[in-house]
């Protein structure tokens, strides 16, 4: 049975760390790697589009507070460059009054890693600090106009090297010929080991230009199958009809038997 914690939202720094206490996260959290945050900045735009950046410096001192591990924020957009967006979107403001780096997925030094077993991606190029961090899955909740929702799986498009995957914009060669297929594969390389959705507001109908709606709870759990079971619900959709969740059952985690408990 997998644990997902959905907290009631007050503000981020209180439901963030209510959220990750019901799942025991502080026990989970390592002294001695590389902690990554890794935001939803998809594209210039504001939240609920993006992850608000008091979410991000919610986890920064949960985190904080209970390791000894650094900490860094790392994201690769899809749209635009990424520097500009940790500026426009705070996380520049953030990481300087945090004292922590910034880390551009798209131009990080990168491996290629490779698996028999991928659905699309037989190869993968991602950034090499990446390989042994310790990954926090940090989305918005949203519905994606082609993998119907977007949540914590979906967020680790952000760790494909844009070189080897640009065309009309820095991912877009992950959109064919199955996106699905690639949410799966690129978690099967990196697996998140721990995920917060802001879900205080989400974005439906589309994820760069949906409606917003306020759903006031934040979500966390280990287990991102369960994970994004519980958030493809609340967005009004059976995750057992959507591809990368059912691909991604039994493999990823598992979205049977959820246990959901309300903070």
């Amino acid at each position: 049975m997998s644990t997902v914690a959905k907290a009631q939202f007050t503000d981020y720094a209180t439901s963030v760390s209510n959220a990750l206490d019901a799942i025991g996260a502080a026990e989970l959290l390592p002294d001695d790697r590389l902690i990554i945050i890794k935001p939803n900045l998809t594209i210039n735009r504001p939240p609920p589009v993006t992850t608000n950046v008091a979410a991000a410096e919610a986890v920064i001192d949960y985190v904080r507070a209970h390791c000894d591990a650094e900490v860094v924020i790392g994201e690769g957009c899809g749209q635009g460059e990424t520097g500009d967006l940790f500026a426009d979107r705070g996380y520049q403001d953030l990481a300087q009054r945090k004292g922590i780096r910034l880390i551009d997925f798209n131009t990080a030094p990168e491996v290629r890693l490779t698996r028999d077993d991928a659905r699309v991606l037989k190869e993968f190029f991602m950034p090499a600090v990446c390989v042994d961090a310790f990954i926090i899955s940090l989305p918005v909740l949203k519905d994606h106009s082609m993998t119907t929702t977007s949540v914590s799986m979906k967020n680790f498009f952000g760790l494909a090297s844009a070189p080897h995957y640009r065309g009309a914009w820095n991912k877009s060669d992950l959109h064919s010929p199955s996106t699905h297929g690639c949410v799966v594969d690129i978690c099967c390389y990196k697996r998140p080991d721990l995920c917060v959705v802001d879900a205080a507001v989400g974005l439906t109908g589309a994820h760069l230009h949906g409606d917003p709606k306020e759903f006031g709870v934040i979500l966390a759990g280990v287990d991102p199958v369960a994970v994004d079971a519980v958030g493809s619900r609340m967005l009004g959709h059976k995750p057992e009809k959507i591809k990368y969740i059912k691909w991604a059952d039994g493999i990823l985690g598992s979205m049977q038997d959820i246990e959901v408990i309300e903070v």
